[in-house]
């Protein structure tokens, strides 16, 4: 009996262990061509250099590439994404292979007490594609109030009006419960309806009406109320940036792609215009130059940590290095994130939504043969939308996302290490329900009123930064999460959802000693099981010139230096309301077109001259 229960756990066991051993060898199988390339250690002129091949930067390039008129180089520290990335179901198991940066937060004082040593684990896309390779592939855009409110900030031409054009530009959406105004059909990017459910979305929507609330495409005209949620695939395989804007790059000669290229600083001369960046490949130092610009689209860690060593962010700071101030903005502050609470385990009763044997023939078979099955699901059944007590009606300051799996569904082998959790809380939690089939509501913080900071740890391009996201650091945000677990657990309350669904009965370990479901044991909760939900936005952040926290304006440009731009999550001012990956890839469709609009109509900036004499000084200044 004890056999019986525990070898299909073994195989899962397996299973996972196989996969991310296969994601390592295909990684370097996949990338041997492309790292053993040689690239020309001279320096080469492009007329604009792109930094970050994720989701802001694949469509920056690509874009930008479309004028055949320009020249265009895409500066990436990873590689090519191995097919293997595609399979939605295997999301969970990404973040342990090559292809993340697997950062770490300093230890929190509130909200990571379950956690190893009460850091959160932030694991960040690495390779063509970014964090879109390795995410949960969910297609939120944000509340229309999200973007209203970063224009009420100064930041014209930034409103939901001015923006819904990008998010369409960008969008194929194939789905059949959508509000077509809001959609594009025509885009690079495929969003499509789930291929595969089981009984527990429909219990979940139907909780949803239960409730009083409406079934609602969240990307629409109302962002209230409970969807099954649309993804970012083709056919039940992913559709990252790089599957939609740069697997074609044969059709842009004038793209050139260099990969496992770390870059070490934006290069600046003293007249404070940004010429050229400095990368290191395979142990070399190279150099090339942008006769019109750079962008930075390293993403919400990198991008500040690029600007601070290049001589960009707080003086203080970057005198504590012995890095020359070029610019003094406040880079690395205004760090936002999205934190949740897990309602876990639930155990559910559901056959068809137990997670599948991987020695199951016959789903390989759906999945790779007509794209369907449990493979091409990412394991979020639902999402749901509702504003807290204090929160404008259809500005919706909570979340739920309804998990058909939970971190005992894969024995400890991800999910586990995803959240960080300390092993008291794995074997006391969780280990217990291996061997059942469990479910998570995550309670979801989405306008966060805290803010955290990122710093240089050393002047060292090679050291990871410091990141502080100063959870809970704001009181009000601990209030909204209170009323996040309230309505996660009115949501398993109801009839729909008790047909399927119960909590597991264990005492939770840290907090035994207080009433089960009073609002102590929920605040125990929030203090010792909270965690990322993976979307860093804001350390770079837009304004207008007279917010002097300002990092970029509203055209994205950097203050203070001449012919460097950034585009990605970093220069959000405030964090949208929902999942980030499809806002970066608005960003990048933006700024694309600001970029191509500035120079059709002529900037009043002077094309950049480089002699080798004046070129080879600049470089030994810099050096």
């Amino acid at each position: 009996m004890y056999i019986k229960l525990w070898l299909p756990g073994l195989l899962k066991l397996l299973a996972a262990f196989g996969i991310i051993a296969i994601c390592y060898l295909h990684f370097w199988f996949w990338n041997a061509v492309s790292y053993l390339e040689e690239v020309d250690s001279e320096s080469s002129i492009y007329d604009f250099i792109v930094v970050g091949a994720g989701s802001a930067g694949a469509v920056v390039s690509s874009r930008l590439s479309e004028n055949g008129s320009y020249s265009v180089l895409l500066v990436e520290a990873g590689g090519y994404p191995s097919p293997l990335v595609n399979i939605p179901l295997i999301s969970g198991t990404l973040p342990s292979t090559p292809f993340s940066w697997n950062y770490q937060t300093e230890p929190q004082k509130f909200g990571h007490a379950a956690s190893v040593g009460h850091r959160s684990n932030w694991p960040r896309g690495k390779g063509i594609g970014g964090s879109s390779i390795l995410n949960f592939l969910l297609y939120v855009r944000g509340n229309k109030h999200d973007y209203d409110h970063w224009a009420a900030l100064g930041n014209e031409g930034w409103s939901y009006e001015d923006v819904l054009p990008f998010f369409k530009k960008s969008e194929k959406n194939t789905g059949r419960f959508i509000d077509e105004e809001f959609h594009g059909k025509e885009g690079c990017l495929t969003v499509e309806d789930r291929s595969w459910k089981s009984n527990l979305p429909q219990a979940f929507i139907d909780a949803g009406l239960e409730l009083g609330f409406h079934h609602v495409d969240i990307n629409g005209h109302n962002q209230t109320g409970f969807t099954t949620p649309q993804l970012t695939s083709e056919h039940g395989a992913r559709c990252s940036t790089y599957s939609a804007f740069l697997k074609n790059t044969h059709k842009y000669p004038n793209l050139k792609v260099i990969t496992f290229a770390q870059v070490q600083k934006v290069l600046i001369n003293e007249s404070k215009q940004a010429y050229g960046v400095q990368y290191k490949r395979r142990g070399e130092l190279i150099t090339a130059i942008a006769a019109k610009e750079i962008i930075l689209s390293a993403g919400a860690i990198e991008t500040p940590k690029i600007l601070m060593l290049s001589g960009v962010g707080p003086r203080e700071h970057l005198e504590q290095h012995k890095i020359k101030v070029k610019a003094d903005r406040r880079v690395g502050e205004n760090l936002q994130d999205h934190v949740y609470v897990p309602l876990t385990p639930l155990v559910h009763n559901d056959s068809s939504a137990s997670l599948v044997n991987p020695l199951n023939l016959m789903a390989w078979w759906d999945y790779f043969v007509h794209g369907a099955g449990q493979y091409s699901s990412n394991g979020v059944d639902g999402m749901a939308f509702k504003s807290s007590k204090n929160c404008e009606p259809d500005w919706p300051d909570i979340q739920l996302h309804f998990l058909s799996y939970s971190v005992a569904s894969d024995h400890g082998i991800c999910v586990r290490h995803l959240m960080g959790l300390e092993e008291k809380a794995w074997k006391e939690i969780f280990e217990p329900l291996s061997h059942l089939d469990t479910a998570s509501i995550l309670a979801t913080l989405v306008r966060p009123r805290s803010r955290g900071w990122i710093r240089l740890r050393s002047a060292d391009p090679s050291h990871q930064p410091i990141i502080d996201p100063q959870y809970y650091s704001n009181p009000h945000d601990i209030q909204v999460m209170l009323e996040a677990l309230q309505f996660a657990q009115e949501t398993l309350n109801t009839a729909a959802m008790k047909k399927h669904l119960r909590l597991h009965n264990a005492q939770h370990p840290y907090c035994h000693h207080f009433l089960v479901d009073s609002e102590s044991y929920l605040e125990c909760l929030i203090q010792h099981m909270s965690a990322t939900l993976h979307h860093p936005v804001g350390s770079c952040k837009m304004g207008p010139s007279t917010d002097l926290d300002a990092v970029v304006d509203p055209q994205l440009r950097v203050y203070g230096i001449k012919g460097l731009r950034v585009a990605d999550a970093s220069v959000m001012p405030v964090i949208p309301n929902g999942n980030i990956n499809a806002p970066v890839i608005m960003i990048g469709e933006k700024a694309a077109h600001m970029i191509l609009e500035y120079h059709r109509n002529g900037s009043d900036q002077k094309p950049l001259q480089l002699d080798s004499l004046t070129f080879s000084q600049k470089i030994g200044d810099e050096l």
